[in-house]
């Protein structure tokens, strides 16, 4: 990492980044070139190891992929937001962010209990306690494709909007 002021190593902060953040681009290879798709993500942590869940159709290209090869990448960042300098002669716009970036294996999930602890998890990540509130049926499991993320690899970093030199 060229930016290590920037390098995010505390699981606790890392944690905390993958608690604010929604939106994951997940990269699969292909014979070409890579194939991004952003969704929703949901995640846990199994002794300290990155578990990523992401769902979408049961059937499709991106399932394809990782049938083929289950390697890929993934970003999940917030938004970002413009940090205009308090002095623009000693110093330009920057953007605030933060972010957790790696790679992994995909795997497919069909097994129906699989499936259910993977939603909840995205359930949980998305909406909070209201989880207990949505009903997974056996039928909608039925109908959903669900990828679980062995992460091998991450690493977070982040900027932030209360840094020296910035109007907030």
């Amino acid at each position: 990492m060229r930016r290590t002021d920037r390098e995010v190593t505390d699981i606790d902060e890392i944690k905390s980044i993958l608690r604010e953040c929604h939106i994951i681009n997940s990269g699969f290879r292909t014979g070409d070139y890579p194939y991004v798709v952003p969704t929703n993500y949901g995640y846990e942590f199994n002794d300290e190891q990155l578990v990523l869940y992401i769902h979408g159709a049961p059937v499709g290209y991106k399932r394809k992929l990782i049938a083929a090869d289950s390697r890929m990448g993934f970003a999940i960042h917030d938004a970002g937001k413009l940090m205009m300098p308090k002095d623009p002669s000693k110093n330009t716009p920057s953007m605030a962010y933060q972010s957790v970036m790696g790679y992994g294996d995909a795997e497919l999930i069909d097994d129906l209990d699989a499936k259910k602890h993977a939603l909840v998890q995205i359930l949980k990540h998305e909406i909070g306690d209201q989880w207990e509130t949505v009903k997974i049926t056996d039928k909608a499991l039925q109908y959903v494709g669900v990828i679980k993320i062995n992460v091998k690899k991450m690493t977070a970093k982040a900027h932030s909007a209360n840094d020296a030199g910035f109007v907030s």
